[in-house]
């Protein structure tokens, strides 16, 4: 018999290379494409959700304010537009100390970054009253996020509050924090337009705030 010549055989050896290869990249793509039909699902239920976004949102600024409201031992409140679906965070001082017009102001308090981490500087607390002819009032407090106005997102909008004084459903309602962070419970609910519905519960005893799923009234 004659031998196979030495170029046929490294031919047909990289043939079955080649064969193999090709088997192996089906079979990566058969498990790449089981991957992909099994994962998406999975991603998918993760997708952007405005409404738990919104609520803890709100609650971040609630225990913002509340620590804000301890540190400078000025009360704080977070003011929320249930009608126009919107809120921010006030302090009650004067004018000249609102605009940091007056000296020993507090500073340092525009320096705090967002969601309760103060900077470095150690606050003071506010141990000098007010000279009788200056006036108590609220205003926005020195932090660009969080003393300017937030808009909820269109789809969402507030329910109602249930406050000491019972339901509030329309108008401006003001969450006060004293200066030793003592405040009333309430009930905040917030809706998209799914009807889908979340309650933030300010536990005054407890001193925090939690988001939970229904409405504020049972």
């Amino acid at each position: 018999m004659t031998p196979a010549h030495p170029a046929h055989s490294s031919a047909r050896a990289r043939t079955r290379r080649a064969g193999f290869t090709l088997i192996e990249v089906i079979a990566v793509v058969a498990i790449i494409s089981m991957v992909f039909a099994l994962g998406v699902p999975r991603l998918g239920g993760r997708t952007f959700d405005p409404l738990h976004n919104e609520a803890e949102e709100i609650a971040d600024r609630l225990r913002f304010a509340r620590q804000r409201a301890v540190m400078t031992g000025v009360p704080h409140r977070l003011l929320i537009d249930l009608e126009e679906g919107g809120y921010l965070i006030e302090w009650y001082v004067t004018e000249d100390r609102a605009f940091g017009l007056e000296e020993g102001g507090d500073e340092f308090a525009a320096l705090l970054s967002p969601v309760g981490r103060p900077s470095d500087e150690s606050p003071l607390l506010d141990v000098v009253p007010p000279r009788r002819d200056e006036e108590l009032d609220y205003y926005p407090i020195p932090n660009r996020e969080m003393g300017t106005f937030r808009c909820l997102d269109e789809t969402l909008y507030f329910v109602g509050v249930a406050g000491p004084t019972g339901w509030v459903e329309g108008g401006d309602f003001g969450v006060v924090f004293y200066a030793d962070g003592t405040t009333e419970p309430l009930a905040l609910e917030i809706a998209d337009a799914d009807d889908a519905r979340l309650t933030l519960e300010v536990e005054a005893l407890l001193e925090r705030v939690r988001v939970r799923e229904g409405r504020a009234r049972s």
